[in-house]
């Protein structure tokens, strides 16, 4: 690359060798005019001459007329010329200056445009600029990434540039520029599904890691283009592994696999990710099991028999306590009497208490309530419904509101006539 720049130096320094001496030389023919006043006394003296001829009667007037005209000729002749050549041959040292300013510019202007400059990055050039590891400086890597992209401007429908430019940028660690650049390569070939997986990848970086967004969407249309797609599987199941999604996760590993090389590193990473994603699949089955049993489950509804039509807006409380007497409930579920009837499910992300749970009762008794207050403590006037002891894992419960708490209640119980509350 440097003998070729040396070479392209020597040429324009050769042409403006050949440019510049006549712009700032003085010619040889400036010094006319200071010959056209003996000029005009040679023409003066050759007039009176023939004039002196007609006199003495040895030249006829025909003649004499043509002869005067001859010299008239000449003379005009010789004075047309003589403000040419000093005009010509006058030095122009503005034009040279702007020629040895602006040749060497534009041919290097044209060069980058209409010339191949990556061409010139040869094994050899590149040998002299590593740094031990046989691999180009940064400096040379941004110097013919910053090359090839102004070659893409004067040819914008260049496909492989465009790819190979988005790649320099992701291996430069610029993830938008290389966005931008492989959204130019999709536009041109939108039927590449390797190109979209490679701009899926890109799309994650620029969004923090996150595959569940614009890169997915990529990922989507690569698979459409092609189920067979190794990079589409293999980041649709991180994807999926992303939102919590174990089986989709499984499915794309699976396939991905029986793909690949049972030998290859690729296919020991995939079988290492299917485990894990296997694993995370039976625990999170058997966490659903352990919740699904540590529950009740069933439906309340108003009987006809309650005491009173409670108002749309009053509260309901769906409560489980255990059967040893305790009134503080293992879970509390919320709702509003404009529900009912409505299904419900009591376990522990309802309890009180962490050390208080649904999960830690055999038996429990199933209660729900309408309050006109909206307190969670029992009082005068609320309608309740209740069933139990029923054990713990029921999800057919059908609870019916259709009593009153009577006058003489306290969060405890019912308070006998001279009775202190317990």
């Amino acid at each position: 690359m440097i003998a070729f720049w040396l070479l392209a130096a020597g040429l324009i320094a050769a042409a403006m060798a050949c440019l510049l001496p006549p712009l700032l030389r003085q010619g040889r023919r400036a010094a006319a005019g200071r010959d056209a006043v003996p000029v005009a006394e040679c023409y003066r003296g050759q007039l009176d001459d023939i004039e002196a001829d007609l006199s003495a009667g040895t030249l006829a007037p025909a003649r004499g007329r043509e002869a005067r005209d001859e010299v008239a000729r000449r003379l005009l002749a010789d004075a047309d010329l003589a403000p040419a050549a000093r005009q010509v041959d006058r030095p122009s040292p503005l034009l040279a200056a702007v020629l040895l300013a602006a040749l060497p510019s534009a041919a290097i202007v044209l060069y980058l445009q209409l010339g191949n400059p990556i061409a010139l990055w040869r094994a050899d050039d590149a040998a002299h600029a590593h740094d031990g590891n046989n691999e180009p400086s940064a400096a040379q890597i941004e110097g013919m990434v910053s090359q090839l992209a102004l070659r893409l401007r004067s040819d914008p429908d260049d496909v492989d540039g465009w790819a190979l430019l988005a790649r320099s940028y992701a291996a430069l660690e610029r993830p938008a520029d290389a966005a931008a650049a492989y959204a130019r390569a999709v536009a041109l070939a939108p039927e590449e599904a390797a190109l979209r997986a490679d701009y899926a990848d890109v799309l994650a970086s620029v969004d923090g890691g996150r595959l569940n967004g614009a890169a997915f969407e990529q990922v989507q249309r690569a698979l459409a283009l092609d189920p067979d797609q190794p990079k589409s599987l293999a980041l649709a199941a991180s994807a999926a592994v992303e939102r919590g999604d174990a089986p989709e996760a499984i499915r794309h590993w699976e396939r991905l696999q029986r793909l690949l090389p049972p030998d290859s590193q690729t296919a020991a990473r995939v079988a290492a990710n299917l485990a894990q994603a296997r694993s995370s699949a039976s625990l999170e089955a058997r966490g659903d099991q352990a919740a699904g049993a540590a529950s009740v489950a069933g439906e309340v509804s108003l009987g006809g028999r309650a005491g009173r039509t409670p108002l749309a807006g009053e509260t309901v409380f769906v409560y489980a306590r255990p059967v040893d007497g305790s009134r503080l409930p293992l879970a509390v579920l919320r709702r509003r009497v404009s529900d009912l009837p409505f299904a419900f499910v009591l376990d522990d992300s309802l309890a009180m208490r962490p050390d208080h749970r649904l999960s830690g009762a055999g038996q429990v008794i199933v209660e729900a309530r309408i309050s006109a207050s909206g307190n969670a403590m029992p009082s005068e006037g609320d309608l309740v419904g209740s069933t139990g002891p029923v054990p713990v894992g029921r999800t057919d419960l059908q609870l019916v509101i259709e009593g009153t708490i009577p006058p003489a209640y306290n969060a405890i119980g019912p308070v006998r006539q001279g009775e202190p509350g317990r």
